[in-house]
């Protein structure tokens, strides 16, 4: 007490008080939900190891919560479990739910525990500001019916990155107000009197958002984000800017990566807009944390084959972690050994002849199994004639191509980040 002082014990208490009312009403309600749950504090036997008994339970979970306050942000222990969970997670879709007590998103990834785990990267639950009993019960309360409703994805085993997308939108949804809520719906097109009777109005309107059209999308997130803090706002444009694609456009390009066995497809985009064919990957991704997309160097000039496919490939070992010096065929086995990972390759080939972008395009396949090419170039392309090159956008009108311009522009400025103009190369 003498080395905290007073005011910092009597805190340090409040806190501790607090942490464990959550883990008990969190016990009591998740095992009245029907989950079996394990808590180091009460499964702990006299003479288990510690660590390897916590991190045995850590990898043979079906979903992990992760209570952050203040004292977990540098705690050498958290980080060690953290790095299991999110490893887990990004290797086998654990769920793992942060949640944040009295800190900030902020100070979580400024955090040594942010720095070093990536839990900071996954979307949170925040619980308020109080410290009393009746915030430890209502933090426990809204825990247990986000599990809830993930459990039931997990039982009816459609948990596709299509949920997730409508998962993490849904969440951010939460911080908007009921009226605002009723006018998204209404905007939307939804049954009023069915939405109102679900116990779910903002998955209900998520799901909506996923394949709205543009403007009913950007009306509703405009109407909406003013509500959101800073964090969620960032969030909800993030998931929202890829929706200019057609949601058929985005599945065209999926299919590019689901279908092929051992190399990749090319689907081809009537535009020279590089951010727009990242983000129509980023859609058909649906927002999945472990795809990759890579901006290529632009195919262009009056360079050999070999050269365009040489500055291509060194920008891919970058991207994946390969050194230079590991040969091509180490490096087709490697990513054959990954076939969850959606990797897409953005390349732009407006100024070269057909045969290049054709041929370019096959090499980079043959070295990097699995890639999908979202190939870029203009409307009157003869490269578009290609049997090995899919339409994702075909035709892709000026008029359309303009009209999702300005989607991403004015959609960019609503989080007040950075934003894309209408004519911007990036």
């Amino acid at each position: 007490m003498e080395e905290l002082g007073a005011e910092r014990f009597k805190a340090q208490g409040i806190r501790k008080d607090y942490l464990s009312g959550i883990l008990k009403k969190l016990e009591e309600l998740l095992q009245d939900a029907g989950f079996s749950v394990w808590w180091d504090r009460r499964d702990l036997r006299p003479g288990d190891s510690i660590d390897p008994t916590i991190y045995r339970a850590l990898n043979s979970c079906r979903a992990a919560v992760v209570l952050i306050d203040s004292d977990a942000l540098d705690a050498g222990y958290m980080r060690r479990e953290v790095n299991i969970l999110t490893f887990r997670h990004v290797e086998h879709d654990l769920h793992v739910v942060p949640v944040l007590l009295q800190v900030e998103a902020e100070q979580v990834r400024d955090s040594t525990l942010g720095r070093d785990t990536g839990i900071d990267l996954q979307l949170a639950l925040h619980a308020s500001n109080d410290q009393n009993e009746q915030a430890a019960r209502e933090t426990a309360e809204m825990i247990v019916k986000h599990l809830a409703t993930e459990s039931a994805a997990w039982e009816r085993d459609i948990y596709s990155p299509e949920n997730r997308w409508i998962d993490d939108v849904a969440l951010c949804l939460e911080q908007a107000s009921p009226a605002a809520l009723r006018r998204a719906a209404e905007t939307l097109g939804l049954d009023l009197p069915a939405w109102e009777r679900s116990t779910e109005p903002g998955w209900d309107i998520a799901a909506a958002l996923w394949s709205a059209e543009r403007d009913l999308v950007h009306e509703v997130v405009e109407d909406i984000a003013y509500q959101l803090t800073r964090e969620f706002q960032e969030r909800i444009v993030k998931h929202a800017l890829p929706l200019w694609a057609h949601l058929q456009a985005a599945r065209t390009v999926r299919a590019a990566s689901v279908e092929v066995s051992g190399t990749g497809r090319a689907v081809s985009l009537a535009t020279r807009r590089l951010w727009l064919g990242e983000l129509l990957a980023r859609r058909a991704s649906a927002g999945n944390r472990r795809a990759r997309v890579i901006r290529l160097v632009d195919v262009h000039g009056e360079s050999t084959i070999q050269d365009l496919v040489g500055r291509s490939d060194a920008t891919l070992r970058r991207e994946l972690n390969f050194p230079v010096e590991t040969p091509p065929e180490e490096v087709t086995a490697a990513l054959r050994q990954r076939p969850g990972q959606q990797l897409y390759a953005v390349l732009r080939s407006e100024t070269v002849n057909p045969a290049t972008t054709l041929a370019v395009t096959r090499e980079l396949q043959n070295r990097f199994p699995g890639i999908v090419m979202i190939v870029l170039n203009h409307a009157g392309s003869a490269a578009w004639t290609a049997t090995s090159i899919t339409p994702a956008l075909d035709p892709f009108p000026p008029e359309d191509e303009r009209a999702a311009r300005r989607f991403v522009s004015e959609m960019s400025e609503l989080s007040g980040g950075k934003k894309i103009e209408v004519d911007s190369e990036e």
